[in-house]
């Protein structure tokens, strides 16, 4: 008997693969890009750089087959999920995509332990996971198998929290157990009108509840986008949601912020924010003027829209951005501001990315409801991540900064001001109120007079920035044209003191 080439031996293995496959499997993949999607192999092809995808249990099946007809009919190659590690722009990442086309792309004991030994080198190695969702969560047809060993994902996706990125591209429907990892994770983008994030779908629910709600209304992008604050980023499509991820990715590349590359005036600054206190202007212009031309990407712009979170440069470092925007609620701090603030200044704490606070912040949205929505724990939530960040803090006050809502400048290691700046207890109006008394029509001349006098001089002793300055809240007040040299300046000084 003649010993086999390697030749033959390898056309052995295709043949086999190419008869697991057997049963609908490239006709499904065939749907696929009829319906305008990327296969799970492409999608990761489009994420990483050629030629640099290391794949983990390619040839894996499924041991079930004679449990359900389903699963028999089933047996594909990798078992639902592509996994593996590659580089995006030469950065190490883990990566697993599941693949619609088989079971739906729901997971069970071997995809599942695939995953999971994913998930336990990018701990090892520290290096960031990228989720390409596209799943019906649990295989139910693997019974209790697949529930324990999803379940082991999720533990592993908590434990990575804090310490790798963690981000998702949901590139359909994500129901239960895959919905809850994406929300586990750190950031979530959706394609617009094609992924879904929800944990009971629209049929069950109307078995349960007798209500009658559709996909995107149940689960679609707009609603998490600004509803619940689950979706980061709404994307045209998967190529443009690939764009975000490899965007995002490249805030982390640990460069530190170079002051020599932002000695230059900012007269923008001078033309975007009003010295009257109450007159709205947009901060993103702001943060613009501020940071390196083209830099800036936002996160959760529809969600919480009285507070802009986003990641920019300044001479080149990445800085975490969190900015009072007094176009919506006069910048005022609510529940979901809270909310969205805190998860922000956790995530760049995480990734060891300096975080810059843009402070005009009348307060916190004062009302029975937001108290009842939980405006305490939520506000609290905020005060323990700034508290607890790792990273430097620098904040520039830009006008108000009053009440509690001072959350946004107390924690900083640097604080700047702009000359229109306000610091106070509470309000100007409110504290005269408490500090003089309130206006009463029975009041002589003397009086007037005399309350006249009285609010003069406490606004002179407190409402501006040269008594914050005096005080020592405030380190520096600046010129608006220095606003981009001075902030980039303190990023810096912070970041030397670290060692960075």
């Amino acid at each position: 008997m003649l010993e086999p080439s390697w030749s033959d031996l390898y056309a052995q293995l295709a043949a086999r693969e190419r008869q697991a496959c057997e049963g609908g499997g490239a006709a499904r993949q065939a749907r696929q890009v009829r319906l305008g999607r990327m296969t799970a192999r492409a999608r990761i092809d489009c994420l990483l750089d050629a030629g640099s995808f290391v794949e983990l249990g390619r040839h894996i099946l499924h041991r079930h087959s004679a449990s359900s007809e389903q699963l028999a009919a089933n047996r594909h190659p990798g078992d639902g999920v592509i996994a593996g590690v590659g580089r995006v722009a030469g950065k190490n990442v883990a990566v697993y995509a599941h693949d619609p086309t088989v079971l739906r792309g729901a997971l069970g004991l071997e995809a599942s332990k695939k995953v999971c030994r994913l998930l336990d080198i990018a701990g090892q190695q520290r290096i960031p996971v990228i989720c390409l969702a596209d799943s019906d969560g649990v295989r139910i047809d693997e019974g209790t198998d697949a529930i324990d060993a999803y379940g082991e994902i999720i533990r592993r996706t908590v434990r990575l929290k804090g310490n790798v990125l963690q981000l998702t591209l949901a590139c359909g429907l994500c129901v239960g157990a895959a919905a809850y990892t994406a929300a586990l994770g750190d950031l979530v983008a959706m394609v617009s009108g094609q992924s879904y994030l929800l944990i009971t779908g629209p049929k069950v629910t109307k078995v349960v509840t007798g209500e009658d709600v559709s996909l995107e209304d149940l689960g679609g992008s707009e609603m998490h986008a600004t509803k619940t604050g689950q979706c980061h980023a709404i994307v045209s499509g998967e190529a443009a949601g690939i764009e975000w991820l490899r965007a995002v990715l490249a805030f982390t590349d640990g460069k530190p912020v170079d002051a020599s590359a932002c000695g230059q005036p900012s007269p923008h600054v001078e033309t975007i924010v009003p010295t009257a206190p109450r007159r709205a202007y947009d901060v993103k212009k702001l943060i613009a003027a501020l940071s390196d031309e083209g830099s800036m990407v936002e996160l959760s712009p529809k969600f919480a829209r009285n507070l802009v979170t986003a990641f920019v440069r300044f001479g080149g470092g990445p800085v975490a951005v969190v900015a009072s925007q007094p176009l919506v609620l006069a910048g005022c701090l609510d529940v979901d501001a809270s909310r969205k603030g805190a998860h922000f200044v956790r995530l760049a704490s995480d990734l060891g990315i300096p975080v810059l606070t843009l402070v005009d912040v009348p307060g916190f949205l004062p009302g029975r409801k937001q108290e009842e929505a939980g405006i305490l724990p939520h506000g609290s939530g905020l005060l323990s991540a700034y508290g607890s960040a790792r990273v430097p803090l620098v904040c520039l006050i830009v006008r108000k900064s009053y009440g509690g809502a001072s959350v946004l400048s107390f924690a900083a290691a640097i604080r700047l001001a702009l000359p229109t700046a306000r610091v106070g207890p509470m309000g100007a109006d409110a504290a005269l109120e408490v500090a003089i008394g309130p206006v009463h029509a029975a009041m002589s001349e003397e009086e007037v007079s005399d309350r006249a006098h009285r609010r003069s001089a406490w606004l002179e002793a407190h409402d501006h920035a040269w008594a914050a300055a005096a005080s020592g809240y405030v380190d520096q007040v600046i010129h608006p044209g220095d606003a981009r040299s001075a902030v980039a300046s303190s990023l810096a000084a912070l970041a030397s003191d670290r060692g960075r």
